[in-house]
């Protein structure tokens, strides 16, 4: 390694503390205190059912928040997986004789499944389609309810649905809102421990930033399913609560309003916050109680206090200011790293790029495009705006599927590849317009590019176990390591959209790094930048290709390219003019006339 990636990785970097972490645990403990100490305030039977009632609404808007609040995909469908919950229990219950425990995680499997099955097809298309589908998905499903009367036994219902049991002993009011209580405890922190994993950032990214989230090497259709499978799940549960607490369901306890009572309840609470169902199902399912008798006018009041939000509080109770400026004290979880963290040497691969044609309708974009960088090497690509240079870095990194031709990286032909198992097999890349989580911290942006590198399940997330844990904090130190490497350490706990263009360029790099890549892929790195800031760019691009990493990149700022590069490539109308090392091909006499003669070799864009 040379003194500059040396004096780069080896800056020490100001420890930083964690400021309200205590205090959420604190809230978290008071909340559930709370929770459970309302038997030994409340007596009353309508207390405690209204209690267990708002518990399971609850159950159903965390699942909900997690796919609206943070995996961005709106579902006017929820009271449709909590119908098929509470009618799978109930059915298992009453014909089969089930216990309650056994048929509630049926109800789970058959809600899930129903979920998926509605997603599945769905979530290919826009958000808007998409709550359209769910919608007509609810009503699909009350059809059924009404119809299918051998089953469900139409209008009449379900009528006689026991009580929970534990062996004999049959649960009474309290021990129900009791176990309600419970699993919400475990619902709201399962959640929380899934926000805070690489399942919670590549859910924000999907929403957020899809190309950034593609590039991170998540999927977008697998974490959308997987948010709707957790989310369906929790409504199944609810459901099976329901079921057995009204002892009585019918078609017209699940209409398409039910559905959209639990969207309402996160807009209200606050989309994408983690107490925002909590306070949402609070605010909107007491409100209802204290109308009393304007119960017909419910909707109507739904949409004044929506009215209302939408001009005070925008972002729901939970997003309002005061709440943000203690969320943003909070942020993130970033351990201090006070010894200096040496960056890992990366598996050397060459890049080469055979014969590539692309075209768009009547434009041809790359026709023959072809290069080769060596292992551990910088090469530049460059060219006149128009000449193909950001459609091979498309092609590169599977964005964009070449007509013709051939893209190895080492001997794997990724050719024809998805972009996210691109990136999974070791391609970096950031793009023109630097592509950032804006409310996410700094050092979750970084985090969001090792996605593919954390080992640990759904399962021990969910739960919180070991691995879990682990992962945590080793993406963290990395995570850190990496903001040091690039020399913004000091800015791990700042919110990205506050960083200036230069600074979020280098937070980019980083999270393209964290990935481990064996190939970087750089589109328009400089642009602009101050000279100070090329200065710090040009030594950071030298410290990765030293490093092992074989960075290809994209560039106008022709006295950066000749610096840092071993050898370029020219393009022009999509074909290569030239390629070479930056003497050779800078003193081309078809590369002068075509491109230094329309740029000029003051190499800003």
């Amino acid at each position: 390694m040379n003194t500059t990636t040396s004096s780069l990785l080896a800056a020490p970097s100001p420890a930083r503390p964690w400021p309200g972490r205590a205090g959420k645990a604190v809230a978290v403990l008071a909340a559930v205190a709370a929770a459970l100490s309302v038997p030994l305030w409340f007596r009353g039977d309508f207390v405690l059912f209204m209690a267990t009632q708002a518990g399971v609404m609850m159950l159903v808007a965390i699942g909900l928040n997690l796919l609206t609040g943070y995996a961005g995909q709106v579902s006017l469908g929820h009271g449709a997986l909590v119908a098929v919950g509470s009618y799978t229990t109930a059915l298992l219950m009453i014909d089969a004789h089930w216990s309650f425990w056994l048929a509630a995680l049926a109800g789970m499997a058959v809600s899930t499944l129903a979920g998926l099955v509605m997603a599945l097809p769905a979530l290919r298309l826009s958000t808007w389609y998409f709550a359209l589908v769910t919608l007509t998905f609810a009503q699909v499903v009350t059809d059924l309810l009404v119809e299918w009367r051998s089953l469900t036994r139409g209008f009449s219902g379900l009528v006689g649905i026991p009580p929970p049991a534990v062996g004999a002993h049959v649960l009474g009011p309290v021990e129900v809102y009791l176990a309600v209580a419970v699993c919400v405890v475990l619902a709201f922190l399962g959640v929380r421990n899934l926000s805070r994993s690489r399942y919670g950032r590549g859910m924000v990214a999907a929403r957020d930033n899809p190309l950034a989230a593609t590039a991170s090497g998540v999927s977008l259709l697998r974490i959308k399913l997987f948010a709707f499978a957790v989310s369906a799940a929790l409504a199944g549960l609810a459901g099976a609560f329901y079921a057995v607490q009204k002892t009585v369901i019918t078609p017209e306890d699940f209409t398409a309003d039910f559905s959209i009572f639990f969207l309402l309840i996160i807009v209200v609470g606050g989309l994408g916050r983690l107490w925002g169902p909590v306070v949402g199902t609070l605010v909107f399912f007491l409100l209802p109680e204290l109308l009393g008798p304007l119960q017909s006018w419910r909707l109507l009041i739904y949409g004044v206090v929506l009215l209302v939000l939408m001009v005070f509080a925008p972002h729901g109770i939970m997003g309002m200011p005061v709440w943000q400026r203690r969320r943003r004290h909070a942020l993130p979880d970033a351990p201090p790293v006070d010894a200096p963290v040496q960056a890992q040497p990366v598996q050397r691969l060459s890049l080469t790029v055979r014969d590539v044609h692309k075209q768009f309708g009547g434009v041809a974009a790359l026709q023959g495009c072809a290069l080769t960088a060596e292992a551990g090497s910088t090469h530049a690509l460059v060219g006149p705006n128009g000449s193909g240079k950001t459609t091979t870095l498309n092609v590169i990194s599977g964005f964009i599927r070449s007509d013709k031709g051939g893209v190895l990286i080492g001997d794997t032909d990724v050719s024809g590849r998805a972009p996210h198992r691109i990136a999974q097999l070791g391609v970096g890349r950031t793009f023109q317009t630097p592509k950032l989580l804006h409310d996410l911290s700094v050092l979750d942006n970084v985090r969001l590019g090792g996605f593919a590198s954390e080992r640990a399940s759904a399962f021990e997330i969910l739960f919180g176990l070991p691995r879990a844990q682990q992962d945590r904090r080793d993406g963290s130190a990395a995570a850190m390591a990496l903001l040091r490497f690039v020399g913004l350490a000091e800015r791990a706990c700042d919110l990205a959209g506050d960083l200036p263009h230069g600074q979020q360029r280098l937070v980019e790099i980083a999270r393209a790094m964290a990935g481990q890549p064996s190939l970087l892929l750089l589109d328009e790195p400089a642009a602009g930048l101050s000279m100070d800031e090329l200065d710090r760019l040009g030594a950071l691009i030298e410290a990765i290709a030293a490093l092992g990493t074989t960075v290809l990149v994209v560039e106008h700022h022709l006295e950066l390219i000749a610096r840092i590069s071993r050898s370029v490539t020219v393009l022009d109308r999509g074909h290569v003019l030239a390629a070479g090392t930056p003497a050779q091909v800078f003193s081309h006499p078809e590369v002068e006339r075509a491109y230094m003669g329309r740029e000029g070799t003051g190499g800003s864009r």
